[in-house]
């Protein structure tokens, strides 16, 4: 929610200019910055850096510039008013210091979240400098004291001080390293109004709707003031209007709706979102009105600590009802983050697209912005929030402590009314991190302590989890396989494997397998020199993303297409389809087996939608938004119903009706082999609400290879799937002609 308020729009071009903090007295660099922007592109725009940082080794150049410090500088016109005037940064990256007109506004060390000064009392009349200075945030690690359980209890080999920038910027396996420094989002001067929310907040219990609010006025105003409240969704209407008592109060009766119209993730329902204002009024005068929005809907997280796969469970409840969760990771859609606001269209509309209900915003990454959350409210995709913290062992003192408290308070006041935000998570993989080193997660007090008190102080909307996935004291005494949510990253060999068919968890928040890009991607960002072969190859293993020279991500990939082919072909054309049928058929196949082990199993989120640089990854699209058959495979396989072939037990093979909608579903379906075209069997079929259920099954011939096609026409519209037979390895050229045959491949161009 946006107050309506004067604003001053500062970003644009800006004059910057630099120098090593090795040499302060060394020589500088001048140039122009783009704002919003990070000082790398400027560099690479203006010649000190290649043009294109993405193409080959380009991006190992950007190291030479950390040691920098960096001024931004820029002038603008005084507002006439002095009061209530805000100078305010959206994003910094990361140790800054700011300066008006030759006077220190303060300093942030937190790339996360805005920072704003009151300037009223500094400005003058006509034009005025601001000025910007930014410190090298690897000289300021090199400085720092580290504590030796950190360093010995973290996956990376090298520690960093968990400055609150993006844990990715060092170098990650889906990222290279690229410490940025910028103002990354946008910078603007507001001139708000003297009285104002400070803080507003919608709570739903299901059955009624809460008003609660701090103001920012002066005391003197307080009792002069009512409030009014108008939202709409449809033709259900929110409206109250109430005196105002005290600077922080909630509505004294429920606010009225008639018809309520709840928010529902999308397969289940409409996601309603109602609109409108709220105001407030100074002896019956608008003196202030701010846009609202909000959804009415209740969540639920219920689990288990440990599971045998059927005694336990971890799933969410929606509105009362569970929820089949199928999406994706999200992670970082640019090494600069100044770029990510022009990539959320395209990227959100694959989100859309692919059929997902649900993304899970990764520890590793940046906190997305309003557009993101707004985006996910109307199209009913809910959103699991971790915290900026991922893989490695914060540190536990009270200074530390506080700036992540503070920085919880701030994003989660940020961003608590959006319907789709449904769960907070304290982090990405730490619990299973310190678990494995010996260290009892439950003495991290970040996840146990800080974060669930912000979360309680200033949410009671959505449900926390300490860490993803989280370890009990149980489960730390019994073993880590029997996590009911987990992160399933296995030996990448056949994607049938044990380890991914008996995972005992519920739900499986992280899995992937490898898909190389397309030929035409590669040739953007691998240089014709090294285009082939991979082996030994520098490009293709910074590409992979690796930035020590190990070339294993690219041997995993490698191992897939042995295992899936029996062969990994000579040439780049067919090494590149078989990498893609080989990640196609594995992430059709765990969401598949999530959907059919129902009611045991409650939810997918695989990793991942989109690169955030060009790369040999686990994600169905590359950086170009270039889709993989992947993309194709995992559409049909999220379709809110399906039939899907469960795997063989005995000669045995049930085909199952997969219903994630809160309708009952009717049909008639078929199952020929794709090859002859034989139909092997058919018939009707009748499946209730939100449930997966046998309707079929046919005899399991283990030793032939082939594969079934599956169709079906109901009263929700017609599908078909497909399902390979038998145990690798497959043969590739009757499968390319089986693709081509059935148009497995639907829109996209390999």
């Amino acid at each position: 929610m946006r107050q309506n308020v004067k604003r001053i729009d500062l970003n644009g071009m800006w004059r910057l200019y630099g120098r090593s903090e090795h040499d302060p007295k060394g020589e500088k660099i001048f140039l122009r910055a783009k704002v919003p922007g990070v000082v790398q592109l400027d560099l690479s725009r203006e010649g000190y850096l290649p043009a294109d940082l993405f193409w080959g080794e380009n991006i190992l150049e950007t190291e030479k510039y950390e040691s920098y410090e960096w001024w931004y500088e820029t002038e603008f016109e005084a507002p006439d008013e002095r009061e209530n005037v805000f100078l305010v940064f959206r994003g910094v990256d990361t140790l800054a210091q700011y300066y008006l007109n030759g006077e220190k506004l303060g300093e942030s060390d937190n790339m996360f979240i805005p920072h704003e000064f009151d300037i009223g009392g500094l400005l003058k009349n006509g034009k005025n400098t601001l000025t910007v200075h930014i410190s090298s945030v690897t000289e300021y690690e090199n400085r720092e004291d580290f504590d030796i359980k950190s360093v010995l209890s973290s996956w990376f080999p090298v520690s960093h001080t968990p400055l609150r920038n993006a844990p990715h910027c060092y170098g990650w396996d889906i990222m290279p390293r690229a410490v940025n420094s910028g103002l990354w989002r946008d910078v603007y001067i507001e001139v708000r109004d003297e009285i104002r929310f400070a803080q507003t907040f919608f709570e739903f219990t299901g059955k009624n709707l809460r008003f609660a609010y701090v103001l920012d006025c002066k005391t003197e105003d307080i009792k002069k003031l009512t409030i009014e409240i108008s939202a709409s969704s449809g033709e259900s209407r929110a409206y109250i209007r109430f005196p105002v008592r005290t600077k922080a109060g909630r509505s004294p009766a429920f606010v009225e709706l008639p018809n309520p119209k709840l928010w529902w993730p999308r397969g289940y329902g409409e996601p309603f979102v109602y609109d409108g204002f709220i105001r407030i009024f100074r002896d019956g005068e608008l003196v202030h009105e701010k846009q609202t929005s909000f959804g009415l809907r209740t969540v639920e997280l219920q689990r288990s600590d440990v599971t045998d796969g059927k005694n336990g469970y971890f799933r969410l409840l929606v509105n009362g009802k569970e929820i089949l969760c199928k999406g994706s990771n999200w992670v970082p859609l640019d090494a600069f983050h100044s770029r990510d606001a022009e990539r959320y269209e395209k990227a959100l509309a694959l989100v859309k697209n692919v059929g997902c209900n649900i993304v899970r915003c990764w520890g590793g990454n940046v906190y997305e912005d309003h557009a993101f959350f707004d985006f996910c409210d109307r199209n009913g995709i809910m959103v699991w929030q971790d915290f900026a913290m991922a893989c490695n062992s914060y540190p536990q003192n009270e200074d530390f402590c506080k700036k992540i408290e503070a920085e919880a308070v701030s994003v989660i006041r940020e961003y608590r009314q959006h319907p789709s935000l449904i769960l907070w998570s304290g982090d990405n993989e730490i619990d299973f991190m310190h678990a494995g080193f010996g260290v009892d997660p439950s003495t991290n007090r970040i996840t146990r302590d800080i974060l669930p008190r912000a979360v309680f102080a200033n949410d009671s909307s959505r449900p926390y989890l300490a860490s993803s996935p989280y370890v009990s004291k149980e489960a730390l005494e019994k073993g880590l396989s029997y996590l009911p949510e987990d992160h399933l990253w296995g030996p990448r060999g056949y994607y049938k494997e044990d380890y991914y068919k008996n995972s005992k968890a519920h739900f499986v928040s992280e899995t992937g397998y490898h898909g190389m890009p397309s030929l035409e991607s590669v040739k953007k960002f691998i240089t014709p020199e090294r285009l082939w072969h991979y082996h030994k190859n520098p490009e293709w293993i910074l590409h992979s993303s690796d930035q020590k020279g190990d070339d294993s991500r690219m041997m995993l990939m490698e191992n897939q297409v042995r295992f899936m082919f029996g062969f990994v072909p000579e040439n780049i054309e067919d090494f590149i389809l078989a990498s893609q049928i080989t990640q196609a058929e594995a992430k059709k196949y765990f969401i598949e087996r999530i959907r059919v082990g129902r009611p045991y199993k409650s939810g997918i989120i695989w990793w991942n939608i989109l690169d955030g640089w060009p790369q040999m990854s686990d994600a169905v699209v590359d950086y170009y938004f270039k889709k993989k058959l992947a993309y194709e495979y995992i559409k049909r396989a999220q379709s809110p119903f399906i039939l899907a072939l469960d795997e063989p037990q005995g000669t045995k093979q049930r085909l199952v009706a997969c219903n994630d909608t809160l309708s009952a579903v009717v049909g008639t379906y078929a199952v020929a082999d794709a090859e002859s075209g034989e139909i092997l069997i058919s018939g009707d079929f009748d499946i209730s609400e939100n449930c997966s259920a046998e309707i079929a099954s046919i005899c399991a011939e283990h030793y032939e290879n082939r594969m079934l096609m599956i169709s079906w026409k109901t009263n929700l519209g017609e599908g078909r799937s497909h399902y390979l037979c038998g145990h690798p390895p497959f043969s590739l050229e009757k499968y390319k002609a089986l693709m081509k045959k059935h148009h497995l491949d639907g829109e996209i161009s390999l």
